[in-house]
């Protein structure tokens, strides 16, 4: 099935989808907005709880037996998921604080996939320039598809260098990769 629209996000939801293993059965979305991602990973039979503090944004999600939708900060949740996955959320918090609600948010032997963004720094990150004109080429590629729901954007203020650092603190055994499209991914399998 073909996504209502595409953006910078929904390029990374096959590579999220990807990350759930066939054992897992609970998957808690954070940043959940219109409830895109949730609904793909509902469709695999999975339990899924999407959380998000937009509760305009929520309003366009549409629950299913399996998907649950509900507002609130993920730090303050209780419990613990086979599979967490949070998509340009962890740049809305202090950066250790939400690496550490993550980690306690994994259940033992689980999961965590993020797509995140950092603060652009030329003095690291003069390599990613020579990517700019893919982004710009893949950005006039999918132009009729761009969109996606009206959300509160926040611009990043972790450089990637702070947001390596922290996460090899707080999720030892984390892989961290820049993307394409001004993104990063993370995926930690927490020890059972």
């Amino acid at each position: 099935m073909r996504d209502p629209y595409w953006n910078h996000n929904t390029h990374y939801h096959p590579w999220l989808l990807a990350q759930v293993p066939d054992t897992a059965r609970t998957v808690l979305d954070i940043g959940c907005g219109d409830g895109l991602l949730a609904t793909k990973l509902g469709r695999r039979g999975l339990t899924v709880r999407g959380i998000d503090l937009d509760p305009a944004t929520l309003d366009t999600a549409t629950p299913s037996a399996n998907v649950t939708f509900e507002q609130g900060d993920f730090r303050d949740l209780p419990g613990t998921f086979d599979v967490v996955t949070a998509v340009a959320t962890l740049h809305h918090v202090p950066l250790r604080d939400g690496l550490t609600a993550l980690r306690r948010l994994v259940a033992p032997g689980g999961t965590l996939a993020v797509v995140g963004l950092w603060k652009f720094a030329a003095r690291t990150d003069y390599p990613y320039l020579a990517l700019l004109p893919a982004i710009v080429a893949i950005d006039t590629l999918h132009r009729p598809r761009l969109g996606g729901p009206d959300v509160q954007l926040r611009d990043p203020d972790t450089t990637y260098p702070e947001i390596r650092a922290a996460a090899a603190d707080l999720l030892p055994g984390a892989h961290l990769r820049r993307r394409p499209l001004l993104r990063y991914t993370l995926r930690w399998h927490k020890p059972a």
